[in-house]
């Protein structure tokens, strides 16, 4: 009997990924649980579509039979020659997780290969193109193809650990590649001229290495799968320019910006709009609970929290499940993920490969992330991103995420552009059409106080002054005042809430709607911090705080409530919540020629860095939905389930009600 047809990374929704960065100071025999029975219930019981095996992690360690000279020490079997017969014989196609620009062994090996930090100390990360590429890792990776016959390769330690090299003949070389004299002293700080220069340099080294090993590989192999793990993602948020089969990262299980639901509604939606195959993973473990270097496990209703973030955007997921150090499988551990599976596969029909219908967007500068950064690549700063992903999915808008590659020409396909708060500033040729969006008719909300500054200064309507007034203290104590001058916010009612370092904002349009007002006291009279108006034949909302990343630090329901109100005078949404018990993210997306509403619950203590463990999710209740239609449906089903929903058709919407989403539902308009 022949063995099944393994699926392409394109057509795979559900995998596995067990990586270990094998390592002889941490065990001696490499393998020496593995068990080829655990290894073929996993991927019965599982049924993944993919399985990401260890071939050679961080420490430079080859984890598999090589023939180079990073092998282990010891074996006690092949352990990926075990995968790979299993993996066939159920139709599940095998990728190795193997270490690039990180590499410790080989670095400290071939220093002449390493780079040299601002330090003059030698870093585990490889130069560009340097002969580590035609002499270790594309040769390895032939080896795994020729031996193994993996079906594709995800690249670790790839873009994130690119660094600046600081080497004089790299120096050197800068100054001839850019004409850019530097007088002998390097750009090592953000303080030193050109720094920003010379990290772009660094870049496009990467840049050059990138499309360098993937094209060798595919002319040798042209069936092979290869993914450089977070290239192209909100690390490294550019056009894709190398010939990559699938995008991919993995959502690291540590709290802070790192927060797993969070972080993936982030990191997602920054992945769809490269309308490539795409993939995130999240670990089924936290680390770094009360400080300590260890694991634990997550409860499976977390994880399945974490898939419904991941799928509804249309993309697939991957688990990282535990292993030993030697590589085996942690199996009674993994075999409490069945369940995981098994969710996601009965979602799989309503989501997987669906695209999102157009309805708000938010602007993440690639220009902008650029300027802030002080290494080539990395999440640093991005927690005011996730606090608006989180404020703006919370309050019921279906988002997407887009870069200046993915916007400019696109705008006017957006009936919502957000700009969110910005680190310095946006290119002008942004900003012009931006101006030119909403002049034409769009609708554009900024938030943020360089955002409010940048757009008053260049001609859109209002002026922005920096309120300085201190609010009265409730204590019998005296305190100093705080530098960043907190005060009290209300949406021109009875309730209020807190913020500081505000913006007052004057709008030129007289009859501009004042949408929040600040207060010294709330008893005291307020000025306007947001405001709404009309500017040419569209509209524009300024928020005059850092509501993303005061959301992230301390999310408040007036910061929700914030939002509706702005985005319910700026435009008709598809889908909208008209009233809900708990918090509900929703996404509009389109699959098989129907509407799949996409509904995730998002309460839970995810976000609460003392919470490691919740065997329960309070589910979201009562939930009041209206979708805008043509004319009315033949039916609306509850997925999975088929279960009808009764609806009320008006004034060209429809009007139904879902009791409960405990996890993740789909309205299905057919």
């Amino acid at each position: 009997m022949s063995n099944p047809t393994i699926k392409k990374r394109k057509d795979c929704f559900f995998g596995l990924h067990c990586d270990i960065h094998a390592d002889p100071e941490r065990v001696s025999i490499f393998a020496e649980n593995v068990k080829e029975s655990e290894i073929r219930e996993i991927c019965e019981k599982l049924k993944p579509d993919f399985v990401q095996v260890d071939s050679k992690g961080h420490p430079g360690w080859a984890s598999f039979y090589t023939s180079m000279n990073n092998a282990m020490p010891k074996y006690a079997v092949d352990h990926l020659a075990i995968w790979r017969k299993v993996t066939k014989e159920y139709g599940i196609a095998l990728y190795c997780h193997h270490s690039g620009v990180y590499d410790i062994k080989y670095c400290a090996e071939h220093p002449e290969d390493a780079v040299i930090n601002a330090n003059g100390e030698y870093e585990p990360s490889v130069l560009p193109m340097c002969k580590y590429y035609d002499e270790l890792f594309i040769p390895q990776i032939s080896e795994l193809v020729e031996k193994y016959d993996i079906d594709g390769i995800w690249v670790d330690g790839d873009c994130w650990s690119v660094k600046p090299d600081y080497r004089p003949e790299t120096l050197a070389r800068f100054e001839e590649e850019t004409g850019i004299a530097l007088g002998g002293k390097a750009p090592k700080t953000s303080e030193d001229p050109y720094f920003k220069e010379y990290l772009e340099f660094t870049r496009e080294g990467y840049r050059k290495t990138l499309c360098y090993y993937v094209d060798v590989l595919h002319e040798k192999y042209p069936n092979l799968q290869i993914c450089s793990n977070w290239a192209f993602s909100d690390y490294m948020p550019e056009k894709v320019f190398a010939n990559v089969d699938f995008l991919s990262g993995d959502v690291m299980p540590v709290d802070g910006i790192y927060n797993c639901v969070h972080s993936s509604r982030y990191a997602g939606r920054m992945l769809v709009q490269q309308n490539m195959p795409w993939d995130l993973m999240s670990w089924n473990t936290k680390l770094g609970v009360y400080g300590l270097n260890i694991l634990v496990n997550k409860k499976p209703i977390q994880i399945m929290q974490e898939v419904s973030t991941v799928i509804a955007l249309g993309g697939a997921y991957q688990d990282s499940v535990t292993l030993f150090l030697d590589g085996s499988p942690d199996y009674k551990a993994i075999m409490d993920y069945v369940s995981v599976g098994e969710f996601a596969r009965e979602r799989q029909p309503y989501c997987f490969r669906g695209k999102m219908i157009h309805q708000a967007v938010m602007l993440v500068s690639t220009y902008d992330r650029y300027s802030e950064l002080k290494v080539p690549f990395e999440r640093d700063g991005v927690k005011r991103f996730m606090g608006h992903v989180g404020a703006l999915c919370d309050a019921g808008q279906s988002l997407e995420l887009a870069s200046e590659h993915a916007l400019t020409g696109n705008y006017d396909k957006y009936p919502l552009v957000i700009v969110p708060e910005i680190y310095n500033t946006l290119k002008d040729d942004v900003i012009d059409e931006l101006k030119e969006y909403v002049l034409n008719g769009g609708s554009l909300m900024l938030v943020g106080t360089k955002t409010s500054e940048l757009f008053a200064e260049k001609g859109f309507g209002f002026k922005t002054e920096v309120y300085s007034e201190q609010p009265e203290y409730p204590t019998f104590r005296k305190i100093d005042p705080d530098p960043r001058v907190p005060a009290y916010f209300s949406l021109c009612g009875d309730e209020y809430g807190i913020t500081y370092s505000a913006r007052k904002i004057i709008a030129d349009d007289k009859n501009a709607k004042v949408q929040g007002l600040l207060h010294t006291s709330p008893r005291h009279d307020g000025v306007p911090f947001a405001v709404s108006f009309g500017f040419g034949k569209g509209k524009i909302s300024v928020i005059g705080i850092d509501m993303g990343t005061q959301y992230y630090d301390g999310a408040q329901c007036l910061h929700r409530q914030l939002i509706r109100n702005i985005a319910d005078d700026m435009y008709t949404p598809l889908a909208k919540i008209e009233s809900v018990c708990g918090l509900l993210e929703i996404v509009c997306l389109e699959k098989d020629g129907h509407l799949m509403l996409q509904l995730v619950n998002a309460n839970g203590e995810h976000a609460n860095a003392r919470c490691v463990t919740e065997e329960t999710i309070p589910p979201v209740l009562d939930i009041k939905l209206s979708i805008k239609v043509d004319c009315p449906p033949e039916k609306l089903l509850l997925q999975p389930g088929n279960k009808p929903i009764d609806y009320e058709y008006r004034d060209g919407r429809i009007y139904f009600d879902v009791d409960r989403v405990n996890l993740h539902s789909i309205v299905e308009v057919i």
